[in-house]
């Protein structure tokens, strides 16, 4: 969202309040010009460029669609903002509202809900709690909030009002569903939900104090002078008018150097078969060679992926643009328009995936204990990066030894991040039947029908250590059709104290101790319970010889 701002704000100051009538159509109240916002997608930019949202996450109930997004309120709420409540925004996981171009400044952020999902007595829904947490710039400000509690009861309006500084032209509130309320009440929708926003400057304009419908009025007449040219690009940009004219004018910055989009293609020949690298389910990866001995990893979305999900792909750039870390493959940037050109633009890995690394016949590398050692406390950094260093939790969601990449000193890298969430079916267990060879990595979980936490990402993270280790594929197909699982081989040489028979025969020298507590560790991870599991921060303490494995063992089963 950082993008968005520089891209419509320029560094300036447009505005100097915000209103949202979300999940409703333009209303006025109070004299105050409530925008309206009633899309159904997961990501959309108000038409002005002013605001925008962002949705994710996975509906519980199987009955659910992008229709739950807006949700009615069935019974009257007599309050001068009654217009407000008539309709709610939800989100089954995250839901994010960002403010563009706002004045520097401390403004009052009104925050309006009402129960009216968990609110009827026929069906017994009235019984389910619903329980967020709520960000501002970053910030908790709310820890486990209750709309009907604070409320006292379903379809009663309650406003939170909470001071707030904005420096950097950007305004981002928050709402995130961490598993907690109710689960499996009819009809199973437990996100984030929220009827309207009201952002009120509590400073002047221009040496004056302008009401809110004055301040409002005052910048949409900014918005005609300074951004009109803007916008017309942006919309443009965003319905796919642009075209090749586009590609040489979309400029994208590449280890200080800037390269336009049509030099980035070009670098692949066009997409020519020699240039590929990698093949998945989502799309082809190719190699780009760019002047300066530059070299990217551009992979084109199939085409046959449905339109709502490459809409979503846009939305999803932005979010997956802000994460920086050594251990994940930077994504500098994507493209899409209409003529079905849907591309995004990674950093190079000169080594392949681990996966080619390990299995592939003709990568005749063979890595010593050390690398191996190494890549194992690089993913672990990355996903405790993911898991405990962002502002909320990130689930990968698809940890297996393709989507590990190995830089040119074979540093370890997570690829892939949210494209699979994006491009599966709506029940991801079943995607992934689909796509045979994952099963093995998947967390028990999926298939129960469980909240998937980061913990399913700890499982899949063990069985690819299983892997680095032993050198054998996690699920091997023998000559008599039968299937030859690792994880099973590995519970049983466990059991036997005999773990060590794992290590792969053709490390000639390795360091049994630390073997011995990477497989430890990998056993700990594929527990069937979740709870159980370490976190990425015991793993990560572990294999930096910051802690033991007994304490780590010792704090899970106590």
């Amino acid at each position: 969202m950082h993008d968005l701002r520089e891209k419509y704000c320029k560094g300036k100051s447009l505005y100097s309040s915000l209103f949202i009538n979300c999940g409703g159509m333009e209303t006025v109240v109070e004299k105050i010009q409530y925008d309206g916002d009633n899309a159904t997608s997961n990501f959309y930019i108000d038409r002005n460029a002013k605001w925008a949202y962002l949705c994710s996450g996975d509906f519980l109930s199987e009955s659910a669609n992008s229709s739950d997004y807006i949700r009615n309120t069935t019974f009257g709420i007599f309050d001068t903002e009654a217009p407000l409540y008539k309709n709610a925004r939800y989100c089954p996981l995250s839901l994010s509202y960002y403010g563009f171009c706002l004045t520097r400044g401390n403004y009052t952020v009104k925050l309006h809900f009402v129960e009216n999902i968990y609110a009827n007595d026929d069906d017994h829904s009235s019984s389910g709690e619903r329980i967020f947490d709520l960000y501002i710039q970053g910030e908790r400000r709310l820890k486990d909030f209750n709309i009907k509690e604070k409320a006292n009861g379903p379809n009663k309006p309650y406003t939170a009002v909470m001071p707030t500084f904005i420096d950097d032209n950007l305004l981002e509130i928050h709402l995130f569903w961490a598993g907690k309320g109710s689960l499996h009440n009819t009809p199973g929708l437990n996100g984030p939900l929220i009827s309207a926003i009201s952002i009120i400057p509590n400073f002047t304009v221009d040496g004056e104090r302008f009401s809110p419908p004055q301040i409002a009025g005052i910048s949409l007449i900014t918005l005609d002078v300074v951004l009109a040219p803007l916008l017309v690009l942006a919309f443009m940009w965003k319905m796919g008018w642009l075209g090749s004219k586009e590609l040489q004018e979309i400029h994208i910055d590449i280890q200080d150097k800037s390269f336009t989009l049509k030099q980035i293609i070009d670098g692949t020949r066009n997409f020519s078969p020699k240039m590929e690298i990698g093949r998945g389910r989502y799309g082809i990866v190719y190699k780009a060679e760019l002047p300066d001995g530059i070299k990217l990893a551009v992979k084109k979305i199939s085409p046959d992926i449905n339109k709502q999900v490459k809409d979503e792909l846009k939305s999803e750039i932005f979010s997956l643009k802000s994460l920086r870390h050594e251990n994940l493959v930077q994504l500098f940037d994507g493209y899409c328009n209409r003529k079905g050109l849907y591309v995004l633009i990674y950093e190079y890995m000169q080594n392949g995936s681990l996966h080619q690394v390990l299995f592939d016949p003709n990568f005749r590398t063979i890595l010593d204990w050390k690398v191996r050692y190494d890549i194992c406390l690089g993913i672990a950094k990355g996903l405790r990066y993911l898991h405990e260093e962002k502002r909320f939790d990130i689930v990968h969601g698809n940890i297996k030894a393709t989507n590990i990449m190995l830089d040119q000193s074979y540093t370890a890298k997570l690829s892939d991040l949210g494209i699979a969430r994006l491009c599966g079916e709506e029940d991801l267990f079943l995607s992934i039947v689909k796509a045979r060879a994952a099963r093995v990595y998947m967390a028990p979980e999926y298939a129960r029908g469980e909240v998937i936490t980061v913990k399913a990402d700890v499982y899949s993270f063990g069985v690819v250590l299983l892997e680095i280790v032993s050198g054998k594929i996690s699920a091997d197909h023998t000559q008599n059709r039968e299937v030859d699982f690792l994880l099973d081989k590995a519970w049983v040489l466990h059991k036997k104290n005999r773990i060590l028979n794992l290590v792969d025969n053709k490390l000639s020298n390795y360091d049994r101790k630390q073997a011995f507590i990477v497989l430890n560790l990998a056993i700990m991870c594929v527990n069937q319970s979740a709870t159980l599991r370490p976190t990425m921060s015991e793993v990560v303490g572990v294999l930096s010889n910051e802690i033991t494995i007994d304490q780590i063992s010792k704090a899970n089963t106590s």
